[in-house]
């Protein structure tokens, strides 16, 4: 049973993805958890989603932690966060990832000493993710909509969201590594000294922090069911990945543990 769980949320500037998101959270089967949002920069109006948040679901503790816009500094924001956090285990999520109502339940669930989990999404169209912010409602999970959804080409995969949540035997692998989706113990992200701020731009960054679990013998899971369901948007700047697919080669050569750049540097 884990003690204490906290939720962890990037986002810059998409108040009403956040808002979907956060909604998912407000309706899990298991309430007993922290939000952080870690924003990597954002303007006034995702201030006013989280408060919002706040006020109707007074239950729920959610720690606004924010820096000022300079530039993709997603691991930096994820290091104040982990530093901060006082919770035992932490799931790593995006802004952007709507969770299934048992999710938070399939976590408790399934967390052991020695092992990270690695978990799965689902893409939603552009055109219902567009849709499902401009009407900025609850969203209906329930199996039926999900049907619907596939049946009219609007999500990439139904079976993932059938699939009764279980999880892989514990492994070593780094492929199919989702930075989305991917849950910690706080004591094993600050042995290998959280996310490495020497990755610049979008990409590999949470490649790296798995890696560098692994290399410090915390051994992988895969949990299959309850993925988190991805809203469409455009990509980010790729314009760094070649640097970072480097570092990332480094540190898997080097068998690296602990981030260059991490919590002690902050």
């Amino acid at each position: 049973m884990i003690p204490s769980l906290a939720v962890v949320i990037s986002t810059y500037n998409a108040p009403q993805m956040l808002y979907l998101v956060l909604d998912g959270y407000a309706r899990q089967t298991d309430t007993d958890f922290s939000i952080y949002i870690a924003d990597d920069g954002s303007g006034p109006a995702t201030q006013k989603v989280i408060e919002a948040f706040r006020h109707n679901n007074p239950a729920i503790a959610v720690h606004h932690v924010h820096h000022e816009d300079d530039g993709f500094r997603k691991a930096r924001i994820h290091n104040r966060v982990i530093a901060q956090a006082s919770e035992d285990y932490i799931l790593l999520t995006d802004g952007d990832c709507i969770p299934l109502p048992g999710l938070i339940a399939a976590h408790r669930r399934l967390a052991t000493g020695g092992t990270f989990i690695s978990g799965s999404r689902v893409l939603i169209s552009q055109m219902l993710s567009e849709k499902l912010q401009q009407e900025n409602g609850k969203v209906d999970l329930g199996l039926g909509s999900l049907l619907k959804w596939r049946l009219q080409g609007n999500i990439n995969r139904l079976l993932p969201l059938l699939l009764p949540v279980y999880s892989s035997s514990a492994h070593d692998r780094l492929s199919g590594i989702r930075g989305c989706h991917l849950a910690s113990w706080r004591a094993d992200l600050l042995t290998v000294n959280g996310f490495d701020e020497s990755f610049e731009g979008w990409g590999r960054e949470d490649s790296d922090l798995a890696a560098r679990l692994l290399h410090a013998g915390i051994r992988r899971r895969d949990m299959r069911g309850s993925p988190v369901l991805h809203l469409w948007h455009k990509d980010e700047s790729r314009r760094r990945l070649d640097e970072n697919d480097d570092m990332l080669r480094q540190c898997l050569k080097q068998k690296r543990i602990r981030a260059i750049k991490g919590i002690e540097q902050l």
